[in-house]
């Protein structure tokens, strides 16, 4: 095994000069007074959806990279008893000298199933086998005094590599048939290094990127802050390159600098080339919500821009902040997909844009065509035409509760009949 990297490698970050530019003038809009954007659990859920749609494929196996940043310590070793390793090599060492013991205990490591899973053909099936060799690699949290594997289960953990004649296996959360119970584990040759030498390239990779990141939250200065963090949300520009373990943490850090991330945030939207991915971007300026006011210009030109940007997750961005004078740019997104619609809608709400209702009346998709897939969409329409006060909306209310696909949003829906009679 290689040994543990000591030599920390300073991160490559670029310093430039920023300034705001002019803003557009404020175009005229005809606005509904006290109209709100307030939604429901459903309707949150609905405009979240975006969000998660950037993480929605994230397999359940955590990459060494992705470990590199979240264990105490990493430790290559061999079993030599039920729960007892014999450590070979601290990749990560513990602080404290006391804890780096060459013979380390880690309770319910007995438990972790040694079943190879090979993958066969239709008609032969998959078949299994139990590995020999007792060498691993555990990433390690350390709890009330003992260590633990990370993300450690019943029958599998994620944070364990077993290695066998130079192979690597990962253990893959399963969901159970029934959907109750402890989560099952497989375990299989890991998707993300199948060599011993690939394991260990992306843990040097991991740990110098760990500490390239603690230098980046280390920084007192906001706006060199700012700077840095943004250099994540790109790949270009990304100090740890194709990973995404940090780019995903820079969201809940950069709307906490304020003015700051907005400005730099500005500027990477307006320096951006073609290939880029700008959805992150664009989501922290969602969490910035009004203070992102003088990005809204260059969220809607890149909008205009077939690829640069995702419609929903830029359409919902500027319903969150709030600038009502890119209102009537943003209408003619009625005409996309059913999601995008519905978003569209929910910003014209946000805005209190009156002379959206005849349009979003006329984008709702014929009674007769709503699948059970379309409901949450349609309902978030219907709740976008009734905040903004449209005397057809419980017309449509009820004509939608017709369809089999609706009914079973009745409750959420009712509050839009304004007292229709539904017998």
């Amino acid at each position: 095994m290689a040994k543990t990297i000591q030599e920390e490698v300073a991160p490559n970050f670029e310093l430039r000069d920023r300034s705001f530019c002019e803003q557009t003038r404020p175009q005229e809009t005809t606005l509904r007074p006290g109209a709100s954007f307030l939604r429901s659990l459903a309707i949150l859920a609905l405009m979240g959806l975006s969000s998660f749609l950037l993480y929605a494929e994230r397999p359940p196996t955590r990459s060494p990279h992705e470990m590199c940043a979240e264990a105490d310590a990493i430790v290559e070793g061999e079993r030599v008893g039920a729960s007892s390793v014999m450590v070979r090599q601290w990749l990560r060492a513990p602080p404290d000298l006391e804890n780096r013991s060459s013979l380390i205990e880690i309770p319910g490591l007995e438990k972790n199933q040694r079943v190879v899973v090979q993958p066969g053909t239709k008609r032969e099936g998959s078949t299994t086998r139990h590995l020999k060799s007792q060498r691993l690699l555990c990433f390690l949290v350390k709890k009330q005094d003992q260590w633990q594997v990370l993300a450690q289960g019943e029958a599998g953990s994620l944070g364990m590599v077993w290695i066998e004649d130079g192979q690597c296996y990962q253990y893959e959360q399963i969901e159970n048939n029934d959907g109750v119970g402890s989560p099952s584990y497989s375990l299989g040759v890991s998707r993300f290094c199948k060599t011993e030498g690939e394991l260990l390239t992306q843990v040097r990779q991991g740990l110098e990127d760990h500490r390239n990141w603690e230098r980046a939250l280390a920084i007192e200065n906001a706006e060199e802050q700012a700077i840095v963090l943004c250099s994540y949300l790109l790949r270009r520009t990304s100090p740890e390159g194709a990973y995404e373990t940090y780019r995903k943490r820079v969201r809940a850090l950069l709307p906490k600098l304020g003015e700051h991330a907005v400005a730099e945030l500005m500027i990477l939207l307006r320096r951006a080339k073609a290939g880029d991915r700008l959805d992150e971007a664009i989501l922290v300026l969602k969490d910035l919500g009004p203070l992102a006011r003088p990005v809204a210009g260059d969220i809607v030109r890149l909008l205009e821009e077939p690829g640069r940007v995702d419609s929903g997750i830029a359409i919902e961005a500027l319903g969150r902040i709030g600038d009502t004078t890119v209102a009537h740019r943003i209408l003619p997104f009625l005409q996309d997909t059913l999601y995008v619609r519905a978003v569209v809608a929910g910003a014209m709400a946000s805005f209190g844009y009156q002379d959206s209702i005849p349009l979003i009346e006329k984008a709702l998709p014929d009674v007769e065509t709503v699948k059970a897939t379309d409901a949450h969409y349609i309902y978030a329409m219907l709740q976008a035409l009734h905040e903004l006060g449209s005397e057809e909306a419980p017309r449509f209310t009820e004509d939608y509760l017709e369809a089999p696909a609706m009914r079973h949003l009745h409750d959420l829906l009712e509050p839009f009949l304004e007292g229709r009679d539904m017998r």
